[in-house]
């Protein structure tokens, strides 16, 4: 795991969106639209061979829609860890800082601070894994996985 501070965009209202494009302007990538796509396609920021999926405070792994019914957590994450298109996560605190992880890494990480929700019923209502807010316990937790 590796960690950079990124500055934010204040004049982005989505903080998702905002955080995404601090850790793209950090590697030189200006944006100016928000791309949606989905996990298993693409990563949202590709710089030669890596492909960095870029998180935030209360962020959800994938949409429910894209969980193919599953309503485990074990197996929800094993779908994602199968098909995603990234082999970088970047998951942006509150603070700036931003912290670099590979799979194995993400996968602790999610495991540790993430639970299952289940979507609206206005977007189908399906199960998805879903980060918990932000906590000191948190920050300490990725602080405390960085080398030494």
């Amino acid at each position: 795991m590796t960690s950079y501070f990124a500055t934010i965009n204040s004049s982005i209202k989505n903080n998702g969106i905002a955080c995404e494009w601090a850790v793209c302007a950090h590697y030189g990538v200006e944006r100016s639209t928000h791309d949606n796509s989905s996990y298993d396609k693409n990563s949202d920021l590709n710089i030669g061979d890596k492909h960095i999926s870029i998180k935030s405070n209360g962020f959800t792994l994938m949409s429910g829609s894209l969980c193919e019914g599953l309503t485990d957590f074990d197996e929800i994450w094993n779908l994602y860890e199968r098909k995603t298109h990234s082999n970088t996560f970047a998951y942006m605190t509150s603070d700036s800082t931003v912290y670099e992880m590979n799979l194995v890494e993400f996968k602790s990480f999610v495991y540790n601070f993430c639970g299952l929700e289940k979507e609206s019923e206005k977007n189908g209502g399906a199960l998805k894994i879903r980060c918990r807010k932000e906590s000191k316990k948190m920050t300490r937790w990725l602080r405390n996985q960085l080398p030494a």
